[in-house]
């Protein structure tokens, strides 16, 4: 089988990376053959649908294609609907897609059975919005693109195909789990920490890039709760477009008198990411919604204790294996306070999310990702 891989974003992007390991473990695979394009989008309409339509014969020289969606990467607003049209245009050959970042209010067709089955409450304004939001906005007419020109939908949790719900009926969406990559540390612990400058501090992790709703605030508001050797890292950058969100963020924690126990790294290379993944005490992934997380697999691929909110995708990982994530709540700083403060006076037993990360391994999931591209195939 062949089977090509569109690469399309920034390749710092942690999805760019998610299609890149997917390839490389087909790789592997002897009798696979693996048909690679990538793109960065420049801006220049022209210019990057010029390349598009490129790359899609390229990839039509494969059995199947895999790619990845999210809106950021296929331009943003403004862009991705005439740049997916290009693409399925050209690409001839069957398409599998991974959707990223599943967040979509409800439809309007959702909305008005909730207001005749009077299960909800609908105000006329919130059904208008809808109705033109379901007809006008760029994401959600990409959406549908996406799931009407794929022939296999792929999602990587249970919450994110029950929020595909009220998008679509359709019987081509399935839940492949999230990887987890296979990391072969040669790094000393003592040795990262002294490098880091982290010797004799307790250091607390929140991986990825900074943007609302992460839960940077949260573990801001919750830092003075905890002992003056609490060091709180931040290892990633504001993302694009939450700069001002950044801001704000540094000058709470400068009112509240824990500026001086943050750092923000910015933007990471491997080698320096697995420095402070070894040197992490207890990750703390507080989030207050979450798609499928990068940042929970990168955790889980190091078997680094996990101190988690209560959201539907940490219950699923703990369906799978039990108790291998704690999780706190309700979700205040003080909860957060209080469990991270319990979670570093103790010794970690690490079984459990070593199971875990053996269960999601990224040959085993690539296993099942080449079940859909057999499935797709038999299918067309």
């Amino acid at each position: 089988m062949r089977i090509g891989y569109l690469h399309i974003g920034e390749t710092k992007q942690g999805i760019v990376r998610y299609g890149r390991l997917l390839a490389h473990e087909a790789k592997q695979r002897a009798d696979l053959a693996v048909i690679e394009a990538e793109l960065e989008l420049t801006g220049e309409k022209h210019r990057d649908l010029k390349q598009l339509t490129e790359v899609a014969h390229k990839l039509s020289a494969a059995d199947v294609v895999h790619f990845q969606y999210n809106s950021q990467i296929w331009g943003g607003r403004d862009r991705q609907l005439a740049y997916l049209r290009s693409f399925f245009q050209f690409c001839t050959t069957p398409r599998i897609v991974t959707l990223h970042d599943v967040y979509y209010p409800p439809s309007s067709a959702v909305l008005a059975q909730q207001y005749f089955s009077k299960s909800k409450h609908v105000s006329l304004s919130e059904f208008v919005k809808a109705v033109f939001r379901d007809r006008l906005s760029p994401n959600v007419l990409a959406l549908h693109q996406v799931i009407e020109r794929s022939q296999t939908v792929l999602v990587c949790t249970q919450e994110e195909a029950r929020r595909l719900r009220d998008r679509t009926t359709s019987s081509k969406v399935k839940v492949v789990p999230h990887f987890v990559e296979a990391r072969h540390l040669q790094i000393d612990r003592a040795e990262a920490r002294k490098s880091l400058g982290l010797d004799g501090l307790t250091v607390i992790t929140l991986l990825g890039f900074i943007y609302s709703g992460k839960g940077h605030q949260l573990l801001i508001e919750a830092l003075p709760q905890l002992p003056d050797t609490v060091k709180v890292v931040f290892a990633g950058g504001a993302n694009s477009g939450q700069e001002a969100y950044y801001q704000g963020l540094m000058a709470l924690a400068e009112k509240i008198g824990v500026s001086d126990r943050i750092r923000v790294t910015g933007y990471l290379s491997e080698q320096d990411l697995e420095q402070y993944l070894i040197a992490t005490d207890l990750a703390v992934c507080p989030f207050q919604r979450a798609s499928a997380s990068g940042s929970l697999s990168t955790w889980i691929s190091v078997a680094q204790p996990i101190l988690a909110s209560n959201i539907a995708q940490v219950s699923e990982y703990n369906d799978l294996e039990p108790n291998a994530i704690q999780v706190f709540h309700p979700y205040t700083a003080t909860a957060l306070g209080q469990s991270i403060e319990a979670k570093i006076s103790r010794q970690h037993d690490n079984q459990a999310i070593s199971r875990l990360r053996q269960q999601l391994a990224i040959s085993t999931i690539f296993d099942q990702h080449l079940s859909c591209y057999e499935e797709t195939l038999a299918t067309r």
